[in-house]
């Protein structure tokens, strides 16, 4: 091997670990559609799958179909933030089959694209469960690694992030630790696996949710 062929190489290898150190900010076209696989991660019991399809997108929102076994809802997104904003109840009789509003967030956790390795945020969001309680969470997230993944879709480069930080119940006044592991792909635009456990005062375990992508379509 020449000494000019060995730089070439190099500088290849160098280029794509490079590229795999950031993720710019994803942009959703009607037609993307993930597939997810719920699991319970303190039994690997799996207990739910969800599918979420890109029904409408501009370049101020989005609309998404998220359908599980037995429930169908709607999402409203921003697009410029990209973060889920609003979700509604399915409604046969709703304009474009979207009742009423279940759920809402104000967006203080989302990402601040372009995301790189190294990278570190703290951030406070207010959210509204669909059972009405009102949830005030401090998280500090850190981009930790570029990392490869295998998943039941496939292999995926990634960005590894780590979020720690409380959860305060507005409502009920009670609290609980966070702990999320997010792994972002570019090519899947989304998370491609994540962990989120809540942990309560007394040490018990609240939350331990775990998601995988089964399978990605990309749209037109």
């Amino acid at each position: 091997m020449s000494l000019r062929t060995a730089s070439l190489l190099l500088a290849a290898g160098l280029f794509g670990t490079a590229q795999a150190q950031e993720m710019p900010a994803p942009t959703f076209v009607a037609g993307d559609t993930w597939s997810y696989r719920e699991t319970d991660l303190l039994t690997r019991q799996e207990t739910g799958r969800l599918t979420e399809t890109v029904v409408k997108a501009d370049a101020a929102e989005y609309w998404i179909d998220a359908r599980r076994k037995v429930t169908r809802t709607w999402w409203r997104g921003d697009a410029v933030k990209r973060v889920h904003r609003e979700q509604f109840e399915f409604s046969e009789g709703g304009a474009e089959q979207r009742g009423k509003t279940v759920a809402t967030n104000d967006a203080g956790c989302a990402y601040p694209w372009p995301l790189k390795v190294g990278q570190s945020w703290e951030c406070t969001e207010m959210t509204t469960w669909p059972n009405g309680w009102k949830i005030k969470y401090d998280v500090k997230f850190t981009v930790e690694a570029a990392e490869k993944v295998e998943t039941p879709a496939g292999s995926f480069d990634t960005l590894r992030l780590v979020g720690k930080g409380f959860s305060a119940n507005e409502t009920n006044g009670s609290g609980a630790r966070q702990e999320r592991v997010v792994w972002l792909a570019p090519a899947a635009k989304r998370e491609v696996r994540h962990e989120i456990r809540s942990v309560l005062k007394n040490g018990n375990i609240f939350r331990a949710e775990g998601r995988e992508l089964v399978e990605f379509k990309p749209g037109a």
